[in-house]
């Protein structure tokens, strides 16, 4: 069963994602901050990375290098979903991310959202 960690701040967000990603067969955990997704993402080693960019704590671009930055997370794929996807300043910050695999808008279906994290799990990329 592969496992996710979901990094989202919003609690209802958060728990919608855990919840869906259980009910299409992955592990889900989560983590409401940067710092504690970062420590679940060292000690827990998941297959990928769903990352809120707007965390209270610091920025997804940050968190993403500080993944980079660890050895044993910087082979750990990373989606950004943000509801800032369309924003330039995101793009821009998580273009340079090596981990970062695509940018998703929180307003997408839960069903697309799944079938993006399967084609990175699967292929690499979106």
């Amino acid at each position: 069963m592969e496992r996710i960690l979901v990094i989202e701040d919003d609690w209802n967000f958060q728990r919608l994602m855990v919840v869906a990603l259980s009910e299409h067969g992955f592990a889900a955990e989560s983590a409401d901050t940067a710092a504690a997704g970062l420590k679940k993402a060292w000690c827990s080693r998941p297959d990928l990375i769903l990352l809120d960019y707007n965390l209270g704590d610091m920025k997804g671009h940050d968190a993403a290098q500080w993944l980079e930055f660890m050895r044993g997370t910087r082979a750990i794929p990373v989606l950004l979903l943000t509801g800032m996807a369309g924003s330039p300043e995101v793009r821009e910050a998580m273009s340079a991310s090596r981990v970062c695999r695509g940018i998703l808008p929180k307003t997408m279906p839960l069903a697309e959202i799944v079938g993006n994290i399967r084609k990175v799990l699967k292929e690499g990329t979106l």
